[in-house]
């Protein structure tokens, strides 16, 4: 134990207080220091952070897009010029329609004239004959409302309704006068052998029938548009591609042909040969790499695609087992085309023209009678006090009696054009069911065609690897080797060819019947609103 005078002294307050505050200093320095380096390692992270997402969101977007046929058909069918020209073609004609709708429902119509106030002198006939000059100095109102329907039986307009007239006089002792019509019935007809109204009736709907199948044919003829494009940069990317395998394999039986010439197995001959082709062979490279990106930018263009996306064209497999029968193909043809709508169309246009031919050209009437009520009155209510009756009726005729044949030549003229109009629609009959028979005979020949290219293909790729292999060897020269090089290119390029023919041939079987094959269904784009 420690003695209590050895123990030691503790210091003083002030010594203690000294203490605290160094030591208190110190930690607080190191706290600063702390939250400096903390600081400093959290900005670092988030720069590293901020790093990997751009550049996570730079290899992104720099991801080329993997284009289907069926994505570049549906792509067509929403964004290309095609549609935007199909939906406009097929809202003019659905806005005319709309307007020929509503010339059949009343029209409710409201006339009015605004003061209208002259003042002159004028001329007035009295009625032993002489003319006295008097001043006029007035002033005209009126008002009106009018119901108006077109009645398409007889091709006749009816009026229901309703005026009111008022007229100033601002001379001297003269005061102001009311006219009233409270009642007016009216009926209108301008001829009565040709109807205008009923033709349009029948002609119209068939137009407007014919508007709507035209824009599922439109939106069908834009994905077959879509195929050939798609195509296009298929065939430029497979030519690329091609390019590249020759460009590979040229230059390593060149490395392997020096080796070889320098050990004295082949001649100097076939080594140029050789040097050649792979010259030959980077000149292809550059070239369809050319041809590739003026085919996508087609592409691109058409099918509204932003100009600086890659694209990387996918190989579509064949439909499997697909055989289209062409009884059915007609059939289908017949119910959902737009053409034997127009066929008929064209067959009523040409009798609306005959009709008008015979209603125009010969004896005309024309009837227009009017019955209502009336007043006047130097005061509002006096207008419309006592009515009274008020009644037209006017029947024209014209009747040609020398025309020096113009009547006849109207006629016979009508009656040509519509002997010609049958002619020509039995033809368009005959090449209508022709185009679409042979067109699906010629789709069911494409499965033969396309499973020979396809294994005329893999045929040609085995053989080349042989050929290499012998020529290797010192089998074989190179010109064997060229020929199997060039029948490989060629196989390819038949099978590529092929299956866009096969694939050319389906889409426009679907357009030519508007129906789906595979699903077995009707094609329609469903109500178009605008």
């Amino acid at each position: 134990m420690i003695p209590l005078s050895e123990a030691p002294i503790p210091p003083s307050f002030p010594a203690s207080m000294r203490f605290f505050r160094t030591f208190t200093f110190y930690i607080s320095r190191f706290n600063i220091f702390g939250s400096i380096i903390f600081q400093l390692h959290i900005s670092r992270f988030l720069k590293i952070i901020f790093v990997l997402i751009f550049c996570s969101s730079f290899l992104l977007c720099a991801q080329p897009r993997q284009l289907t046929l069926q994505g570049a058909v549906e792509l067509a069918k929403e964004n290309s010029p095609y549609f935007f020209r199909a939906k406009n073609t097929y809202e003019r004609s659905y806005w005319r329609f709309q307007n020929f709708k509503a010339n059949f429902k009343p029209q409710i119509r409201l006339n009015a004239t605004a003061p209208t106030f002259f003042r002159s002198i004028n001329p007035v006939t009295q009625p032993d004959g002489s003319i006295e000059f008097r001043r006029v100095n007035q002033a005209n109102n009126s008002i009106g409302l009018n119901i108006v329907q077109n009645i398409g039986l007889t091709g006749g307009q009816l009026r229901f309704g309703t005026a009111l007239q008022r007229t100033d006089n601002f001379l001297a002792g003269q005061a102001s006068f009311f006219l009233s019509s409270p009642f007016t019935l009216a009926y209108d007809q301008n001829a009565l052998l040709y109807n205008e109204l009923k033709w349009r009736k029948l002609i119209e709907p068939l137009t407007y029938e014919t508007a709507n199948r035209g824009y599922d044919e439109d939106m069908e003829g834009a994905g077959l548009t879509a195929v050939g494009v798609f195509f296009e940069g298929l065939i430029a990317q497979v030519a690329v591609e091609i390019s590249l395998t020759n460009q590979a394999n040229t230059d390593t039986l060149y490395k392997i042909s020096k080796e070889r010439f320098s050990i004295g197995k082949i001649t100097e001959n076939e080594l140029l040969q050789l040097e050649l082709n792979m010259l030959n062979a980077q000149n292809q490279v550059n070239e369809a790499k050319v041809n590739l990106e003026i085919a996508s930018q087609n592409l691109k263009r058409i099918l509204g695609l932003p100009l600086t996306e890659q694209l990387v064209y996918t190989l579509p497999p064949p439909i499997p087992a697909l055989s289209i029968s062409p009884e059915l193909a007609l059939s289908e043809a017949r119910n959902n085309r737009k053409a034997l709508i127009d066929f008929k169309t064209q067959r009523l246009e040409a009798d609306r023209q005959l009709a008008e031919a015979k209603g125009s050209n010969s004896i005309n009437f024309s009837v227009l009678a009017n019955v209502g009520t009336q007043q006047t009155g130097q005061r509002f209510s006096d207008a419309y006090s006592n009515l009274q009756n008020r009644q037209y009726i006017g029947v024209n005729i014209d009747v040609p009696i020398q025309d020096w044949g113009y009547r006849k030549s109207q006629i016979k003229l009508a009656k040509a054009n519509r002997e010609l109009v049958e002619v020509t629609v039995k033809q368009e009959e005959i090449t209508f069911e022709q185009e679409i028979y042979l067109q699906a005979m010629r789709f069911n020949q494409q499965n033969g065609q396309l499973t020979v290219a396809q294994k005329a293909d893999t045929i040609a790729q085995r053989r080349l690897e042989i050929t290499k292999q012998r020529y290797l060897l010192g089998k074989i020269s190179i010109t064997d080797l060229n020929i199997a090089l060039n029948e490989t290119v060629q196989a390819r390029q038949n099978y590529v060819n092929v299956l866009k023919t096969y694939w050319t041939s389906f889409y426009t079987l679907r357009r030519l019947t508007l129906f789906d094959f595979q699903r077995m269904e009707k094609i329609t784009y469903g109500e178009k609103r605008f």
